[in-house]
């Protein structure tokens, strides 16, 4: 079976513990009490199941392991990471790591089915950001708390999943919404694409904190119902991955470039002029690459690339010093 049949493969599977969970709360509490839980599932500070249907604390008990490859080292060095580079990571994830999720045709065609996320680009950043911090910090993870915060993006995913198949608007050519081969994509440009976005921002990490970064990303692929044999191994097997996934995925589509007009237009509503609206997207561009770029209908910007090498070299110096 060549590569491209195997990632086939993985976007006709979903995640079916967690689906068959959210089909039996529709049957016993009717579908209005699925939409009700759409707020808890997006707030990752109120981790209190115990007002929730026993199905779904008894969901929680029984996910609430750790996978053999979780490694209590390699975790402390990750999150060590991201709080002492919590701002440049941010940077990358929303001008790199979500435009490059983007790409991927099919699983943005499933983005785009919620209008909110296109009307209220800003809160859906800022809901990733919490997410990102919720499940890179310490202390979540050493008190228990990582498995109320996986499972609620995971009932997420599965309570969309069911609202997108029910609505006769999805068509099963394009896969399963929010498949195995978007997820462990997801879960890639969250890892695998902001360590690359630091390197090219001239902030490289050093090869332990690379193992690391990718080590508790797979784990948290676990906990949010990536399928183990999907996941990459290690750092060079997920380059591996990305690259197969983006030849199997990425394309130009309407959905990529609508949702990457909703984000850059995010970021423009909240700086203090247009210099920095067009700083930004023409750093979009160079994280992303021309191509990418191009696909993703980014337009170029005023701003000359000389400019931009020397704001991230001078960024990258001042980061290292302090």
């Amino acid at each position: 079976m060549t590569k491209h049949n195997i990632l086939s493969h993985y976007r006709l599977i979903g995640d079916h513990p967690a689906d068959l969970l959210i089909q039996s709360l529709v049957d016993l509490n009717g579908i209005e009490y699925i939409r009700s839980l759409f707020p808890f599932f997006s707030n990752y500070k109120d981790l209190s199941f115990g007002n929730l249907d026993p199905l779904i604390q008894d969901f929680l008990k029984v996910n609430s392991n750790l996978p053999a490859s979780f490694d209590k080292k390699n975790m402390i060095r990750a999150t060590d990471y991201y709080r002492n580079n919590q701002e440049n990571i941010g940077l990358v994830l929303g001008l790199y790591s979500l435009p490059y999720c983007y790409l991927g045709a099919d699983g943005a065609r499933v983005l785009s089915f919620s209008a909110r996320l296109n009307k209220d680009a800003f809160k859906r950043l800022v809901e990733t950001g919490n997410f990102l911090k919720a499940v890179l910090n310490h202390d979540n993870w050493s008190e228990g708390k990582i498995f109320a915060i996986c499972i609620k993006v995971r009932l997420l995913h599965a309570s969309i999943r069911y609202f997108i198949l029910k609505s006769d608007r999805w068509d099963m050519k394009w896969g399963y919404p929010i498949n195995q081969e978007d997820l462990v994509g997801t879960n890639l440009a969250f890892s695998l694409i902001v360590l690359r976005g630091m390197e090219k921002l001239g902030l490289q990490a050093d090869d332990s904190v690379k193992k690391a970064y990718i080590n508790l990303w797979n784990v948290i692929g676990n906990l949010l119902g990536v399928q183990d044999d999907i996941v990459p191994e290690n750092y060079l097997a997920a380059i591996k991955l990305d690259k197969e996934i983006s030849k199997h995925q990425f394309k130009n589509s309407p959905h990529g470039s609508e949702l990457t007009n909703s984000l850059m237009n995010a970021f423009r509503s909240i700086v203090p002029n247009e210099f920095t609206a067009e700083l930004l997207q023409e750093q979009s561009r160079f994280l992303l690459g021309e191509n990418y770029a191009n696909m993703l209908e980014i337009k170029t910007t005023t701003i000359p690339k000389s400019v931009l090498s020397v704001y991230n070299k001078t960024s990258a110096l001042m980061s290292k010093i302090f």
